[in-house]
């Protein structure tokens, strides 16, 4: 698996810069139909693209991050994916209106039969922390058992970062001990964030049980984001004020120079203001309520958590 290291420097002001890794899983071709695995179900093993067949892995090339499939089976083993099953990279969005947050594909996993195991790219986080965020979609109201054993009729999710400087793990969600159906996070596109320290390397990883067509997941929208600095009096770039905003506009500074690029996205992951500027913004369009601004100038991004009152 690659490992990233967060360690991109601009000499300006002896400081280093925001370094975004990510994936929205738009790099690889988009293949339709089901993926048929060829290996054996009641044994663990990884999975290979096949010929003609939805991708399941992917290697970076220097854009979006790469990643690995396997599979665990039961501790019974049932058929598993050798059946052939809906998984991979996708442009089939989930049920009802519910497109992909960034671009038209994502990542599907459903009806696994077993265990299926997503491992991202290795990313390491030099000099100050950093944090990662992603949309999942969880569908149907079907799902059986509370995950705590490994057999068929336990369905769990868990999307969890490896700490592997540390050798610990930290979770974004795990339904371990709950029925997925209980935890209300059905039918809409969610939001998972979770903050993660400096001088560590950190691994995502997604793990899905289930045994059904219509228990089916969807990921998008993955982003790994760290700022490094070499002066303790620069930890940042960018300032965002007032923050929490009561008025109609944001003010936004900068220790670049030139036209400033601003996304923001709502807590499901919708862009809903798309704009560039020099200083400030008019936000006024914006419900009360957490977003995510992404701002990107000269070639360097950043993103901040601003609250809207």
């Amino acid at each position: 698996m690659k490992k990233i290291t967060f360690l991109v420097m601009l000499f300006i002001s002896a400081i280093s810069i925001a370094q975004d890794e990510s994936t929205s899983f738009e790099e690889p071709e988009a293949i339709g139909g089901d993926y048929t695995d060829t290996g054996d179900a009641a044994v663990t093993h990884d999975l290979i693209n096949n010929d003609g067949e939805p991708f399941v892995n992917f290697t970076s090339t220097g854009g979006e991050l790469g990643f690995t499939a396997s599979y665990v089976p039961y501790d019974t083993a049932g058929v598993g994916l050798t059946d052939g099953d809906s998984v991979g990279v996708t442009t089939s969005s989930p049920p009802g209106d519910n497109p992909y947050p960034d671009g038209d594909k994502g990542y599907k996993i459903s009806d696994v039969d077993g265990n299926y195991i997503l491992e991202f790219d290795e990313v390491e986080f030099l000099e100050w922390p950093g944090h990662i965020f992603l949309n999942y979609f969880i569908a149907d109201e079907g799902f059986e058992g509370d995950g705590t054993v490994n057999e068929s009729g336990s369905d769990r999710i868990r999307i969890y970062v490896k700490d592997l400087t540390n050798n610990t793990e930290l979770d974004i969600l795990n339904s371990t001990g709950s029925d997925i159906n209980d935890l209300g996070l059905q039918g809409i596109w969610q939001w998972g964030e979770i903050e993660l320290n400096s001088n560590t390397i950190y691994q995502l990883v997604i793990e899905i049980r289930c045994n059904s067509a219509n228990e089916a997941f969807f990921f998008d929208n993955i982003h790994f984001e760290g700022i490094l600095g070499l002066d303790e009096n620069n930890k940042d770039l960018f300032s965002v004020f007032p923050n929490p905003i009561s008025g109609d506009y944001v003010n936004i500074s900068s220790k670049l120079n030139g036209v400033k690029n601003i996304a923001i996205y709502n807590v499901l992951g919708k862009l809903v203001i798309n704009t560039t500027t020099s200083e400030r913004i008019d936000i006024s369009s914006l419900s009360s309520g957490v977003y995510i601004m992404k701002i990107s100038q000269n070639g360097v991004s950043s993103t901040k958590k601003i609250v809207v009152r």
